[in-house]
């Protein structure tokens, strides 16, 4: 839900009586929503053990300037559905994942030395269009930079 408030406080962000509030620049608003409630099972350990080690990975600017173009394109592309990613983090974990399935990897145990020894497609945006983990946009072919 969108957010007005009454005293003019519009850098805020935050959690607050049962709310998450944070700034969405693309809408230029401040957006609530309700702050969830988790239950601690294996599933989140799990889930908490990959984004630990994806986030280790650390690509490198030239990798993530690439990430955040093709995001920009394929959201160009598919505008109308309303389908797209909002950020290039939201379309690298898509990627991993369907690496992941595709390959049987473990995300949790991954290592930068591991996807170059094998040669895996996550290695640069271009790879993983041409293994068809990620849709093809126009000028994909020129994200050639590596992880």
């Amino acid at each position: 839900m969108e957010v007005v408030f009454k005293n003019m406080l519009h850098a805020y962000s935050g959690k607050c009586d049962g709310l998450v509030y944070y700034y969405n620049r693309r809408l230029n608003k401040v957006i609530a929503r309700r702050l969830p409630v988790t239950k601690p099972h294996a599933g989140n350990a799990r889930l908490s053990a990959i984004s630990a080690n994806l986030k280790a990975l650390n690509p490198s600017e030239a990798y993530r300037t690439d990430m955040k173009l093709y995001t920009e394109l394929l959201r160009m592309q598919e505008g109308a559905k309303g389908n797209s990613f909002y950020s290039w983090s939201n379309v690298f974990r898509k990627l991993m994942f369907g690496m992941a399935k595709k390959y049987s990897l473990d995300l949790a145990t991954l290592t930068r030395a591991q996807i170059y020894d094998d040669k895996l497609p996550c290695r640069s945006v271009q790879a993983a269009v041409e293994d068809g983990l990620l849709v093809g946009v126009k000028g994909w072919e020129r994200f050639a930079s590596e992880m």
